[in-house]
């Protein structure tokens, strides 16, 4: 049979499906589904009406109309089997949430049609942040869109092209219809970004009734304004790092240019790439009810969203962190960047301003400098990212500094001040900013055209009502929650950023996966056993897992360090690329890795293979063991390893071995 059919027909054939064959409420164990059919009875009218030879050519079409979203599995677990397994039309799923409502005549307003409706070529627009806010006062504005503008300026999403009006179609439909809530959920999410949406997706996978509410943009910071944008971004400031250091590799290829308009649209179109994978059409096929609005506690066990009311078995608080201001005068008075803003640019500022040292910090700046801004960091202290050893500071620090960035080190803010405004029609797309400090004793000022604020973050925590939900929270540490992440409602549990210090994907991730266990079943996993590793992705990268050596110190355990420099290391010396080290720490005289930190180019993905030994038990000196490909950064591992093993050899051994040997040659 040719499987290849003209998509349009796919409906045709489902209609006529759903005609002949039986649909009705069938039971499985304790569970009804409602208006299914089964496997069987599809497979033999495809036969039968023609449409198909064998079972095998029934079941590719059926795969085809399974991915037209024509049928569904009720569970979303198999194509078309000539099995008694349940499927539905999609006439006949339950609705969780959609574009537009089932039967609309026209199609929904979209993102797309809005900015259209503004009459302007926003797609092409070169300014470093299109003015909404000034069209909307000025009054300029079809006033059919100004609410739809006005909703994207909460959203944040700039400048208003292809590639963003994507990103917007997946993770923040202009007209989403929102289900009607039936009956009780086994679990209602408040929040999507990482933790939230592994939440959700996993128990609906389960079979468990789940809701998801977000008011802003589904993916969160990771997708939207972190994780994807900023690596995107630092591809392209290491890329024309290596084109500059080229000759030294004998290779000639003149000075490279920087065309960040060019490096942004890359960002941006590589995030709309990924943001199906987060959108609120694919988490509704998942069978998760998608409400976009503001979820609130109205209870101990009822949350409400755009005035319906979800009555809940439990839930699950995802609500995630947003960046904090710190209290400089005048700060709050000027235009700055946190990451919410800054992958909105579309030029580069000449000069640029970092408030906070941290990795958010250090990663922008080293990203910028290497665009060829003139960037300045400043610091209260006298080191960046304060939670990494010293070692490691002082290595990265010196390539940011042969970077070209400046640092303030030691400093007092006195006050943050606009001194002249950009002007576009004189081709000056940024203000001018003073920033007044005072250094050891003395006053001076720093103009810059960029503020760039990464100075922590902070739970969000205050806009859920969590009080009439008898849910403790503290404004700085978040959620208050037990070590199986219940909060003070034992009906209510809270994952990721808005309820711990480790504010990482990866961690909301791990978080989600035993909230789905503690909350829905009899799950009693502990947060304090995740064994969680981190990476920073400057250049070069600090990667880390378990404790530090002053973590030891202060306990007054006894340990071992084994350190290897890549400027040891074969691989490392032929790529030209020596900054930075392997270090393990191991229980005093045994193998057990206590910790490791890794400063080098690949460090981020080194430090897998340490936490994997330490999740196992598996030993250093069994690492030795381990062959890695020859040459690679990796060795540094093993020959931490070697140096473990080196130290099993006491001295009445050598000598054992020495005399041997000397007995072999008489």
């Amino acid at each position: 049979m040719d499987a290849k059919i003209d998509p349009k027909l796919y409906g045709d054939i489902a209609e006529g499906m759903r005609k002949t064959i039986e649909v009705k409420d069938r039971k499985y164990h304790l569970q009804t589904y409602s208006k299914c059919f089964l496997g069987t009875d599809a497979i033999k009218y495809l036969m039968k009406e023609g449409f198909a030879e064998t079972v095998e050519d029934a079941e590719m079409l059926g795969e085809a109309l399974v991915k037209a979203g024509e049928i569904r599995h009720v569970c979303g677990e198999h194509m078309l089997k000539n099995k008694a397994l349940f499927y539905r039309f999609k006439q006949d799923s339950p609705f969780h949430g959609a574009k537009s409502p089932r039967g609309a005549k026209s199609a929904p307003q979209t993102w797309t049609t809005v900015f259209q409706g503004l009459g302007r070529d926003w797609g092409h627009h070169t300014g470093h942040q299109p003015s909404i806010v000034s069209s909307l006062s000025e009054g300029d504005v079809n006033p059919a869109v100004q609410e739809q503008l006005k909703k994207l300026l909460k959203l944040e999403v700039s400048p208003l092209d292809k590639y963003n009006t994507e990103l917007l179609e997946n993770v923040h439909p202009l007209e989403w219809v929102d289900p009607e809530p039936q009956g009780k959920y086994n679990l209602v999410v408040i929040g999507a970004g990482a933790a939230g949406l592994v939440t959700s997706a996993g128990a609906a996978g389960v079979g468990a009734k789940v809701a998801l509410i977000e008011s802003d943009l589904l993916g969160g910071d990771c997708l939207n304004v972190g994780c994807v944008p900023s690596k995107a971004l630092l591809k392209s400031a290491k890329i024309a790092h290596q084109i500059k250091k080229a000759k030294d590799y004998g290779i000639m290829v003149g000075e490279a240019k920087v065309d960040f308009t060019k490096i942004m649209e890359r960002l941006r179109r590589l995030r709309a790439g990924i943001a199906h994978h987060d959108s609120a059409e694919r988490f509704a096929s998942l069978g998760v009810d998608v409400y976009l609005g503001h979820g609130k506690f109205i209870s101990k066990n009822q949350v409400e969203v755009n005035g319906k009311t979800l009555t809940f078995h439990r839930a699950v608080i995802a609500t995630g962190g947003s960046p904090n201001i710190p209290d400089i005068p005048g700060l709050r008075n000027v235009p700055l960047y946190t990451n919410l803003q800054v992958f909105n640019l579309t030029k580069l500022p000449k000069v640029i301003g970092v408030i906070g040292t941290g990795p958010i910090g250090c990663e922008l700046a080293q990203a910028f400098a290497r665009f060829g801004a003139e960037v300045h960091m400043f610091l209260r202290g006298t080191s960046i990212l304060r939670k990494e050893e010293e070692e490691a500071r002082e290595v990265v620090m010196e390539a940011m500094v042969d970077d070209g960035i400046v640092f303030h080190k030691n400093i007092k803010y006195h006050l943050v001040e606009k001194v002249e405004d950009a002007d576009e029609k004189k081709d000056k797309p940024f203000p001018s900013i003073r920033i007044d400090i005072s250094q050891e004793g003395k006053k001076k000022s720093v103009v810059v055209n960029a503020i760039i604020v990464a100075a922590g973050r902070k739970p969000n925590v205050t806009g859920a009502d969590l009080e009439k939900a008898g849910v403790k929270y503290d404004p700085k540490k978040g959620v208050l929650i037990s070590e199986t992440l219940q909060t003070s409602n034992p009906n209510v549990f809270a994952v990721g950023d808005c309820a711990h210090k480790y504010q990482f994907t990866h961690m909301a991730d791990f978080m989600a996966r035993m909230v789905i266990r503690n909350s829905l079943f009899f799950g009693s996993g502990k947060v304090s056993s995740l064994l969680v590793p981190w990476a920073t992705y400057t250049d070069p990268e600090v990667a880390h897992v378990g404790e530090y050596d002053h973590d030891l110190k202060s306990r007054n355990v006894d340990f071992d360090t084994y350190t290897r420099y890549f400027k040891d290391v074969d691989r490392a010396i032929v790529d030209s690329d020596t900054r930075g080290y392997v270090k393990i720490l191991t229980m005093k005289g045994k193998d057990k890795i206590l910790g490791a930190t890794i400063v080098g180019s690949n460090a981020g993905s080194m430090i897998s293979e340490i936490t994997l030994a330490m999740q196992s038990n598996v030993g250093l000196g069994k690492i030795a063991a381990v062959i890695h490909p020859y040459p690679t950064a990796a060795e540094a591992i093993r020959q931490c390893g070697d140096a473990y093993n080196r130290t099993r050899l006491s001295m009445g051994v050598k000598k054992t071995l020495r005399n041997l040997l000397a007995f072999r040659r008489s």
